[in-house]
């Protein structure tokens, strides 16, 4: 435990230390940047401004040369028209409004030029420049006011005051000089401070750069510090997983050798129980008896399907379990959870009771094995924690597309219910509702988790609803399709010796209510239901005429009993007999219900046990013999084979035997493998069924001897028949050079197919008969 909290240690301070190292980097580049990217805007705005200026001064400069070359222009053209008005001997006063318009002309140049005069200039040479202006416009008034023989000296004083305004025009020419060498010196300024902002910031990245380096070294050397610290640890952490490997891997092989020797141990006696059981179905019994050994047979295989659970409930952890698809008679499988469990149920008095949608086929594809098994385990948890009450189920389409079914099952009981904070872990492993409850039964809380596993593997779910002290509701769906199978006598729908019959149904319980409609109007028969005895005898008063009475013991108040002397009162039992639907301990006198009663129908109610009860009430047991076909010839009449059983255990030698001899073969037996070989020497054999485990010689040392010692001609074919139900067994079977492989209990129906698959001679045009499929695929 300690390496592991090292380890998440060193987890922690590298991520530490890789976050830190990140986010010095992120903090040193995100305040860099921003000076960086303030000052390039701060330098930004200083260019914009700067050519600006630059711009606006380049303006003002050329506005400034134009209008210094217009008052120059004007300054010429006075000067010029002045002097020649005066000196022209026969200018007169009408000369005088070109040279007043000349004169304006001037006075708005002026103007102009003293509206652009730059900001910060000499003031002096604007006030030269205002007063040679205003002496030049103030000739025109001193024109008017003299006389014409003064005119020429006035235009010798504004040559002379002319040319002094040139000479002054100069000077303001240097202006525009001034003004451009100011934006100069300005743009020069910017450059010099950006570039000087410019050197810091590179001298500021540089100490990032530096400062970068050395935090980067700093967290590599606590990163370096902290694998080699941590290096014996991690040494430490992969020797311990090894070995931790180790002992899983010889764990798992233990529990496989566990699993694989627990199975042969449990399926030899087995296959004698179920074997024999078999056996005696197929002697002459009462029909109580025939009951008898039919629910030992039923407990038999019930019992291997929970071996069959424990082999596979690592394939279903490891998701390597495969589902068969094949026909499935949904109410004969529901039927056999019942008559399997009904014992149980007997002991608690409880109600057991199902009903199927009519709308659902007959036959369904599906794994009849393990639907079985999500019921029992689903029904008997019920039986388990009711103490009193009823277990019903019912099924429905939840949804149907054509051939395709979505069916919902729902498994309800009443009393206990399951506590709220316990609903979401009761499909979880080894986890069960109510401890209190599991100790008083008994169980390993295994059931519902594989119940919810297979559900899934059938692409369903399953849920469950509870309400304390009042029952719970177990629900779950499945994926199937319609499918084709055997039908029995009982599943002919339409039954002639039925169709058309009355039947009255005295029932308090809705499921079994339901259930006998259904199975009656399946028949043909015209049913009439009443939940009680006052609603029946009303039915008979009114003069409702009824060929038989289905009535329920369990009507309260004894008034099954009641309604049974009110009937033979009127009628006797063949005028209209009555069937009382009762549990095997009924309390109701034999001798009393005898009388009154034509036949005892014990419960659970089955769809095979109601058929053959109305059938015998109404004479007609020879229906059975006239559906059934006239029987072929067995497969050994049909193919006979010389046969070879290797079994050391003499009650599977006798299961083994009599299942060939029910098929018209007759087997010779070897005990172990040495015996196989020595027959083999002295006679060829079609067929040898090995048993894996046998003393001497295992079957696997004998099939690889067979294999290599005997020439091809005297080759048999060799059929593994072993408890060995594990799929490295299989393997090992086909890989020591067996043709195929049965698992124990042998059924009659695997031996058949196994040797039709091998044995049945090919066509004269060398085909195939028939393309049956291995079993051992």
């Amino acid at each position: 435990m300690r390496i592991f909290t090292n380890l998440r240690l060193l987890q922690i301070i590298d991520t530490s230390l890789l976050i830190t190292l990140l986010a010095g980097m992120a903090l040193l580049l995100w305040s860099s940047l921003s000076d960086v990217s303030a000052k390039a805007q701060q330098n930004e705005q200083h260019y914009a401004l700067a050519i600006q200026e630059a711009y606006l001064a380049f303006q003002k400069q050329t506005e400034l040369e134009v209008l210094i070359d217009n008052q120059r222009k004007a300054y010429d053209a006075l000067n010029d028209e002045f002097f020649r008005f005066a000196n022209n001997p026969n200018s007169d006063r009408e000369n005088l409004p070109l040279i007043r318009e000349l004169s304006d002309h001037l006075k708005k140049r002026s103007a102009d030029i003293l509206r652009a005069w730059p900001i910060n200039t000499d003031h002096h040479l604007k006030a030269q420049f205002e007063e040679l202006t205003g002496i030049l416009t103030g000739l025109i008034d001193e024109l008017e006011s003299l006389s014409s023989a003064h005119w020429l000296q006035l235009a010798r004083d504004a040559h002379d005051t002319s040319r002094e305004a040139h000479a002054l025009m100069e000077k303001v020419t240097t202006l525009d000089d001034q003004v451009g060498q100011q934006t100069m010196l300005s743009i020069q300024e910017s450059i010099q401070e950006t570039a000087a902002n410019t050197q810091a910031m590179a001298k500021r990245l540089e100490a990032v750069k530096y400062k970068t380096l050395l935090i980067t070294a700093l967290i590599i050397a606590g990163l370096l510090l902290s694998r080699f610290y941590f290096s014996g640890h991690f040494r430490q952490l992969i020797y311990t997983a090894q070995e931790a490997q180790a002992m899983a891997e010889e764990a798992v092989k233990t529990k496989a050798r566990f699993l694989a020797t627990m199975s042969h141990e449990i399926r030899t006696p087995m296959n004698g129980v179920i074997g024999m059981t078999r056996l005696l179905m197929n002697t002459p019994m009462s029909k109580k008896q025939s009951e008898f050994v039919e629910s030992i047979h039923l407990s038999g295989e019930h019992l291997l399907t929970v071996i069959n659970d424990v082999l596979d409930f690592s394939k279903i952890e490891a998701g390597k379990l495969d589902l068969k698809r094949e026909p499935v008679e949904l109410r004969a499988c529901i039927e056999d959870v019942f008559n399997l469990l009904s014992a149980k149920a007997l002991e608690k008095n409880l109600e057991l009771a199902y009903a199927v949608a009519p709308t659902i086929p007959l036959f369904i594809e599906g794994d009849v094995a393990r639907l079985r098994q999500i019921l029992t385990n689903l029904i008997g948890n019920a039986i388990k924690f009711t103490e009193q009450g009823e277990v019903s189920v019912s099924v429905t389409a939840a949804s149907q597309d054509k051939q395709r079914y979505e069916l919902e099952f729902e498994i309800s009981d009443t009393e206990y219910g399951i506590p709220t904070d316990r609903i979401d872990s009761i499909f979880e492993s080894f986890s069960q509702a109510d401890n209190t409850l599991t100790r008083q039964g008994e169980g390993t809380g295994l059931g519902l988790a594989i119940a919810r596993r297979l559900v899934e593997m059938m692409e369903g779910r399953i849920w469950v609803a509870s309400e304390l002290g009042v029952g719970s509701h177990f629900h779950f769906t499945l994926m199937t399709q319609t499918a084709t199978g055997k039908l029995k006598p009982f599943l002919y729908p339409n039954i002639p010796e039925i169709t058309g019959k009355r039947i009255l149904i005295v029932e308090n319980n809705p499921i079994n209510h339901q259930a006998l409609q259904n199975f009656c109007q399946d028949w043909g028969a015209i049913t009439q239901a009443c939940t009680n005895v006052s609603e029946a005898i009303s039915l008979l008063v009114s003069g409702q005429h009824y060929d038989i009475g289905l009535v329920n013991s369990r009507l309260p108040k004894a008034s099954a009993l009641a309604f049974g002397r009110y009937v033979r009162n009127r009628y006797n039992q063949q005028a209209f007999p009555l069937i009382l639907i009762a549990p095997p301990n009924d309390p109701h006198p034999k001798e009393l219900v005898r009388e009154l009663f034509n036949l005892y129908l014990t419960k659970p109610v089955t769809r095979s046990r109601l058929f053959d009860s109305l059938m015998t009430v109404l004479g007609e047991l020879n229906l059975l013999t006239a559906r059934t076909e006239q029987a072929p010839l067995k497969l050994g009449e049909r193919l006979p084979l010389s046969i070879l059983l290797a079994e050391d255990n003499p009650i599977n030698q006798i299961v083994a035997t009599s299942i060939l001899n029910e098929m018209a073969y007759k087997a010779e037996i070897a005990e172990n493998g040495r015996q196989v070989l020595e027959a083999l020497r002295k006679q060829a054999f079609d067929v040898i069924f090995m048993d894996m485990q046998m003393p001497e010689l295992d079957g696997l040392a004998a099939t690889r001897l067979i294999r290599s010692e005997f020439p091809t001609d005297r080759q048999p074919i060799i059929i593994a028949m072993t408890a060995n139900a594990m799929e490295s067994d299989k393997q090992a079977c086909l890989t020591a050079g067996m043709n195929d492989y049965i698992s124990k209990p042998i059924l009659p129906e695997a031996i058949e197919a196994a040797l039709q698959h091998w044995c049945i001679p090919p066509k004269p045009q060398a085909q195939p008969l028939l393309n049956y499929v291995s079993l051992s695929q």
